[in-house]
């Protein structure tokens, strides 16, 4: 009996056992039916595109090669795909319908904030079209099946996942960490029912609008992070993108104070002149509350909420003006621009006296200082010749008070108000001179591109000008292998310019730069400081995370004017300091470049109002690049940057090199850099 009570057991657990496995089979089997429906179900809506022509290369990024992935969205023969398959500028388009003819296409229009391309063929009867999933059904872990149609046209490549986080890229885009590469760029991202999440493209926080953006998170592919921007979105602006062409992402035109994104209100700091927001009247100092009802406490809050938008699009924006009891909330309506105006700086034609007032002091620096001057304001040092202050009849030592209706304290405060202006606009600057206050109305002008000369420009330093034994320091980071030296000037001001040279190695390569430019640096108040690259062969991109750690060390150390630090460099060295300057441009306000055009992967950032970066060129004679550094100043110009171009004369043994006429120049030109 017991025996056979033990073989019951035994067989009943067998039993179990079969079904569980069984079930478990049923499962997988049940499991693969669905995603195969799924996929099948969308299948035919998936074209092959093929590209002709264009370019082998995208900056440093080879162009996609070979069958492209688009998805049908009109039954009139309208197709969408990834930016990516066309960064190459084809010159012609052919795509491979359902029945298996293949058409010629035309680009209708662009998305250039969702990296999205609209195409139209020619087709004798209906195409299919997905159906959109509706995004308020979409959960993280939903399944998640990404569908390409490229090497294959008969079939359809298949990558399964999940949904894993919605609201990405700044409400944008869905993420799957479904394999996604270049192989379905442009296809959908299928949900387990059969319909389409989104449109898989590449995508980057960092994305811009040209064609080398189109690139941008390209880097992904196949690493479990891949993107999708919704289709039920690509729906609800077709009607819209077919009649405009193109949808352009929509843009305010305001700066923000610095801090965490994720933690920082959005306080205006300045306002793009003709932009949206100048338009709407806001100002800085304004706080950003509210977008079409949603509240905004963020700055990510307020990418989130306009990142979404497109140029043309209105919103109603709540913002908060003033503080404490005398603050009140303004309802404003904003129509976004699908660009903005280079940025240009409005220039009065000032430089501060930095013994009263300086750009950047901390608060109590500068509330010492002023505690020096009879009338809180912002002491003149020089008047720049023929400016705006010049005309009206501003003088050195007088106290410029006000601009406009705000008062002025220091330099920071000075220059935050005219970042809120344009050149040519109207501007009452009152001044105290001796007993008197007075009021001058001036017309803002553009920052000049001159040097002053001598006569216009006191020195910093009327005691060392460079004479007497050349004593160079290091300065060395823990961390890197490099070593940078410097010069200081006895002199020593409190706040001298910094100037960071991209030179050789080596110690007696510092020696003769530093013992070249001493009389100039010691009678200006500058420190040199003369990095060396990690290899012998010179500077590269290589170099870049030395920079960036030097530089804030060095300011630490050195304490410099925050208005007047600069970096330099010749050739290649003049290549990376145009690449360090624009990478570091919240810091960096002045860089000098000699014979050295802009690094061709560079992607010119736009001018900003509370970046201050000016450039001087310098050019030798007869250089073979002289027709593309013509061309970069005048990109960078066009951008809103301040170009000074300086041809040096002097040559020793056929070669150009730096004579002591261009190095005053160099000098004068980083000490007027604090001008406004």
């Amino acid at each position: 009996m017991q025996s056979f009570r033990i073989l019951s057991i035994f067989l009943a657990t067998a039993c179990a056992s079969v079904s569980l496995l069984q079930a478990a089979d049923d499962l997988a089997r049940l499991e693969q039916q669905s995603l195969n429906a799924a996929a099948e179900a969308v299948a035919d809506s998936v074209v092959q595109i093929r590209t002709v022509g264009g370019l082998d290369r995208v900056d440093d990024q080879t162009a996609i090669q070979g069958p492209t992935t688009g998805l049908i969205v009109g039954e009139d023969g309208y197709i969408i795909s990834s930016a990516f398959n066309f960064a190459q500028q084809p010159t012609s388009i052919l795509v491979r319908l359902p029945d298996g003819e293949q058409r010629p296409a035309e680009i209708v229009g662009r998305d250039t904030s969702r990296m999205l391309v609209l195409l139209k063929v020619e087709t004798d009867g209906d195409l299919p079209v997905p159906t959109a999933a509706p995004l308020a059904d979409v959960r993280p872990g939903d399944w998640a099946i990404a569908l390409g149609r490229t090497y294959s046209a008969e079939q359809v490549s298949i990558s399964v996942g999940v949904v894993s986080a919605l609201n990405r890229m700044q409400g944008r885009a869905l993420q799957t960490d479904a394999n996604v590469s270049a192989t379905n760029y442009g296809g959908p991202l299928v949900d387990i029912y059969g319909r389409v999440l989104g449109v898989l493209v590449p995508m980057s926080p960092q994305s811009g609008t040209g064609e080398t953006s189109a690139m941008a998170g390209s880097e992904f592919y196949d690493s479990g992070i891949g993107f999708a921007v919704p289709l039920e979105h690509v729906y609800e602006v077709l009607d819209r993108w077919k009649k405009e062409n193109d949808l352009k992402r929509g843009l305010l035109g305001v700066s923000l104070k610095p801090g965490n994104p994720h933690a920082t209100p959005p306080a205006i700091t300045a306002v793009w002149p003709r932009s949206p927001a100048a338009k709407a009247g806001w100002k800085p100092d304004d706080v950003i509350v509210s977008i079409d009802g949603e509240p905004i406490d963020t700055q990510t809050d307020l990418r989130f909420q306009t990142a979404t938008h497109y140029a043309g699009d209105e919103l109603k924006v709540i913002i908060r003006r003033g503080e404490g009891d005398n603050a009140e909330e303004l309802e404003t309506r904003v129509t976004l621009a699908d660009d903005l105006p280079a940025y240009q700086h409005a220039f009065l034609g000032v430089l501060p006296d930095r013994t009263v007032t300086r750009e950047d002091d901390k608060a109590e620096e500068e509330d010492d200082e002023n505690a020096d001057s009879e009338v809180a304001g912002v002491k003149v040092r020089t008047v720049w010749p023929d400016s705006p202050a010049d005309e009206a009849g501003i003088e050195p030592g007088d106290v410029i008070t006000k601009l406009g209706d705000e008062a002025v304290k220091t330099a920071s405060e000075a220059i935050a108000q005219l970042n809120a202006r344009s050149p040519g606009e109207e501007l009452a600057v009152h001044i105290a001179r001796d007993e008197d206050e007075l009021q001058l109305d001036v017309e803002l002008a553009e920052l000049p591109l001159k040097v002053l000369s001598s006569s216009d420009l006191p020195s910093t330093s009327d005691e060392d000008h460079g004479e007497g034994e050349l004593k160079l320091e290091e300065l060395k980071l823990p961390e890197m292998p490099q070593t940078a030296r410097f010069y200081k000037p006895a002199s020593d001001p409190s706040r001298p310019g910094l100037l960071i040279w991209l030179g050789g190695s080596g110690e007696e390569s510092a020696k003769e730069l530093a013992e070249t430019w001493r009389r100039s640096l010691a009678r200006d108040g500058i420190v040199l400081l003369m990095p060396e690259p990690a290899s012998a062969a010179g500077w590269s991109s290589d170099d870049m995370e030395y920079l960036v750690r030097l530089l804030p060390t060095a300011i630490r150390r050195f304490n410099p004017d925050r208005s007047r630090i600069v970096i330099a460099g010749e050739g290649k060295a003049g290549q990376m300091a145009y690449a360090f300057a624009f990478a570091a441009k919240k810091l960096i306000r002045g860089v000098v470049t000699i014979d050295s055009p802009l690094p061709r992967t560079l992607e010119l950032p736009e001018n900003s109002a509370n970046e201050r970066l000016a450039i001087l060129a310098i050019e030798s004679p007869d250089t073979p690049m002289a027709s593309l550094m013509r061309r970069d100043r005048e990109k960078l110009a066009e951008a809103g940057y301040p170009v000074t171009h300086v041809t040096r004369r002097e040559q020793r043994d056929g070669i150009a090199v730096i004579d002591s006429p261009t190095r005053s120049k160099v000098a004068r030109w980083i000490d007027g850099l604090d001008r406004f």
